[in-house]
């Protein structure tokens, strides 16, 4: 296994001194196409050293990657998703990193199973970043909802099964990281309006507050 994840390093290796040696003649494809190939040796070493991890023994000696990060717990029927990375935006997405957040909160959710059965359901994604003047829409929330109904969270994604919000707030003090929250769609009103009461800083939150009642809660 080791000469494995040595020979897709060396490969990483001789396309990363091939950007750095080329810099006259780079152009955005080559880079593009670099970043694929970072992103798909990083996706097949994560594999092999999960494998690995499985069966050591000494808990010790394991790689603490990011993948070990994500979390999931319920608490009072709300069901909340640590992932800690942020959500890539659309124009960004590609296959790997697409799929390595959908297995992810597939694999910590799938314990909950049936939590919410056929009801109707609200996702709310918080994406924390370190930088300023966060484009929130164009964040790709696909995956997250994706390994929600692959673990039998929820039902479906359509409207009939869920609606959702995304809130977007920066953080320089933390590392970037997205929190999740999942619960019943009859709860949302009462947690957005007690949410406003402690923290009147978040007013970004009305935002979701007039969509939520635009598309949903008419007699508001």
């Amino acid at each position: 296994m080791q000469k494995e994840i040595l020979t897709e390093l060396e490969d990483l290796r001789d396309e990363t001194e091939f950007i750095i040696n080329n810099e006259e003649v780079i152009e955005n494809k080559h880079v593009e196409n670099y970043l694929r190939s970072l992103e798909r040796i990083r996706y097949n070493i994560f594999n092999k050293i999960k494998l690995k991890d499985k069966y050591e023994v000494n808990e010790q000696d394991k790689i603490n990657y990011l993948n070990n990060r994500y979390k999931a717990t319920v608490e009072n029927d709300i069901l909340k998703i640590y992932i800690p990375e942020v959500i890539p935006k659309y124009k960004n997405i590609n296959n790997y990193a697409y799929k390595n957040i959908m297995i992810n909160v597939m694999e910590k959710t799938k314990q909950y199973k049936d939590l919410f059965n056929n009801e109707l359901v609200f996702v709310f994604i918080k994406v924390v970043e370190n930088q300023k003047n966060i484009d929130i829409d164009n964040k790709f929330i696909k995956p997250i909802v994706d390994g929600l109904v692959l673990s039998k969270v929820i039902a479906d994604d359509n409207i009939a099964n869920m609606f959702y919000g995304v809130l977007g707030t920066t953080d320089k003090k933390k590392k970037p990281y997205t929190e999740v929250y999942v619960f019943k769609g009859e709860k949302v009103l009462e947690w957005i309006q007690n949410a406003i009461k402690t923290d009147n800083s978040k007013v970004s939150e009305w935002g979701i507050f007039l969509v939520i009642k635009n598309g949903y809660f008419d007699n508001i």
